[in-house]
């Protein structure tokens, strides 16, 4: 249940013939997409914001304040149950000596998504989720509650997928994804340094080439705990092995964009 903005009292007492009115003062962000869309965005697990700001004031009358008194009080504040602009995450990826790099949404950054999906050197059948670009690889994300593959490319089924396409050949390499560890102790026992590796989030398994990402949080502190691989509401790391070693680690964060 969405969270609503306005006030309520708190507390009133009185003290000396005055009157102290604790009010909470709650705002929340406007939306500007249509209920249909923001549904959308919960089914295809897309990181977005409720932004609210809870508050609290205290109010002085001389007298036993009406409703009506406090609620003129609390305008006279300065006080808006809307907040002016509404946060819109962007996934970012950080990866030591690269560039940093934005994953643009198809329903919130339409303009970039736009852009990058132009530049598609082959036909796409399903719109991906979001896309992103890393070099000369166009990276495709498909992501659905349903958890449904895109059967262009996928035949087996996981929890999210991915495709890279090169822009200027059409090359296709394909990723999915899992929750937990996936791997059997066999493939882990070849990977040097996984035993290192601790908080496991997913893995990622690379269909067209020896590779395997190992996501996985930053510490075990509460603060660095991800419940949702997906929106990345906490930022973790993917560490990628190519034939047993490790070739990158990247760490997976949000970025704010006010529109």
């Amino acid at each position: 249940m969405e969270i609503e903005g306005g006030w309520k009292v708190l507390n009133k007492e009185e003290v000396a013939g005055e009157y102290l009115v604790t009010v909470e003062l709650v705002s929340v962000a406007s939306c500007n997409y249509t209920e249909e869309v923001h549904e959308q965005l919960h089914e295809e697990l897309i990181g977005h914001t409720h932004r609210t700001v809870i508050s609290t004031t205290l109010l002085t009358f001389d007298h036993d304040p009406t409703t009506e008194d406090v609620g003129t009080a609390v305008d006279e504040t300065g006080f808006c149950p809307i907040l002016a602009d509404v946060d819109i995450v962007v996934i970012k990826t950080i990866t030591e000596g690269e560039e940093d790099v934005l994953e643009y949404n198809a329903k919130l950054q339409p303009t970039e998504f736009a852009a990058l999906f132009d530049m598609l050197p082959i036909s796409v059948e399903v719109i991906p989720t979001s896309m992103s670009l890393k070099g000369d690889w166009l990276h495709l994300y498909y992501a659905s509650a349903k958890h449904e593959p895109p059967t262009q490319f996928f035949i087996d089924s996981f929890f999210l997928y991915s495709v890279r396409i090169h822009k200027n050949t059409g090359e296709i390499r394909r990723k999915g994804y899992n929750k937990g560890l996936t791997l059997a102790s066999e493939v882990t026992s070849t990977l040097v340094g996984f035993e290192e590796i601790e908080n496991i989030l997913a893995t990622g398994t690379y269909l067209d080439e020896p590779r395997v990402t190992i996501y996985h949080m930053k510490s075990s502190d509460e603060k660095d705990y991800v419940t949702n691989v997906a929106t990345v509401e906490i930022p973790y790391y993917g560490t990628t092995f190519e034939n047993g070693v490790v070739i990158r680690t990247r760490e997976y964060t949000r970025e704010m964009n006010n529109v």
